[in-house]
């Protein structure tokens, strides 16, 4: 019934995205053309370095931008390894601050697509489900903050092997890593992608399913109301490094003796 709910949620954004009307284009460059500011917005998942190879940590995923208004997000990260365990995943302090009304979160069951990631999840967000008396208290600030809390652990593994694991976002369709307006009627996607942790698949077409944004199928040019291609997306991941102190012990004799 989740699931529903989610799906129901997010084609509602989409399609509203598609029913207002507005100057701005879905491109930056048209976006300029009319003197509108594109807003600055970056998503991205943290990085986390591990030297002792026993994880039990937070990864925050962060919003960073000029206070453009959010009401809302629907996202997918997969990670294509099982070295390390998603324990939970939590909403960040926007949510939390702004006591928004709706909050998600569902492991994605890839075992009928082979080029899925091993693992994949999805979670959706929203300030309020139906306009009424009770408001947000805000949608978002103009710096950065956490959009969710990802709690990992390796402890399942026996012996944790010198790696660095990607954890990224995902595409399947055009509803998946998206920020809706405030007013419900603006869908932001995304223009950029950036990998640090490992580099997605240079021959990975832009098509569904990929790990390199939405394509342009997601942008109908004869639409009156485009989805907005606003946000930068920043993948993230853990690197396990073991480090050994190289340092000689202390053989001072202390003059004392």
């Amino acid at each position: 019934m989740k699931k529903l709910i989610s799906l129901l949620l997010s084609l509602t954004v989409l399609s509203s995205a598609y029913a207002d009307s507005t100057l701005v284009d879905s491109n930056a460059a048209d976006a300029d053309s009319f003197g509108i500011k594109v807003p600055e917005i970056i998503i991205k998942i943290g990085r986390l370095q591990i030297d002792n190879m026993e994880l039990y940590d937070t990864l925050y995923i962060n919003l960073k931008s000029d206070g453009t208004p959010i009401a809302g997000f629907d996202f997918k990260i997969g990670i294509n390894s099982h070295l390390i365990d998603i324990v939970e995943i939590l909403p960040g302090e926007i949510y939390d601050s702004c006591q928004w009304e709706y909050f998600n979160v569902h492991q994605v069951n890839t075992t009928d697509n082979e080029n899925s990631p091993a693992v994949l999840w999805q979670m959706v967000a929203l300030a309020e489900v139906v306009p009424d008396q009770v408001r947000p208290l805000c949608f978002g600030f103009k710096r950065e903050a956490s959009l969710l809390k990802i709690i990992l652990s390796n402890a399942h593994v026996m012996e944790m092997p010198d790696t660095t694991i990607p954890i990224f976002f995902y595409w399947e369709d055009c509803t998946d890593n998206t920020l809706s307006g405030q007013s419900g009627t603006i869908l932001m996607i995304s223009k950029l992608v950036r990998d640090y942790f490992g580099s997605q698949d240079k021959e990975e077409t832009a098509i569904f399913p990929n790990r390199i944004g939405a394509p342009q199928q997601c942008v109908d040019p004869g639409a009156i109301n485009k989805p907005l291609r606003w946000i930068e997306f920043h993948n993230g991941g853990v690197e396990f490094e073991f480090k050994i102190d190289l340092k000689p012990p202390d053989s001072t004799i202390s003059d004392s003796l």
